[in-house]
């Protein structure tokens, strides 16, 4: 499970065997969730701060996000997101 980007202690990732819909993972301060790439919503847990910073920077970084997934469809190596 390669970490994508990391942030003010949260860490970004997404597995290369993955099921719909689109989406990633957050490790942030002992605390675990999965994001919707496309609705951006959060299941599991994450901090009000972190799930807002989180949200930011999925919303500003969405195109990046999609095409690592079309990568993982592809069995493509996923390529590291700027924070």
């Amino acid at each position: 499970m390669p970490c994508i980007c990391e942030f003010d202690g949260i860490q970004i990732y997404m597995y290369d065997n993955e099921h719909q819909p689109p989406h990633f993972h957050v490790h942030a301060r002992g605390q675990q969730a999965i994001i919707d790439i496309q609705t951006f919503v959060v299941t599991g847990r994450l901090g009000r701060p972190d799930r807002r910073k989180v949200v930011a920077w999925a919303n500003k970084r969405q195109p990046e996000l999609l095409r690592n997934w079309t990568r993982i469809e592809h069995n493509q190596p996923l390529e590291r997101i700027k924070p």
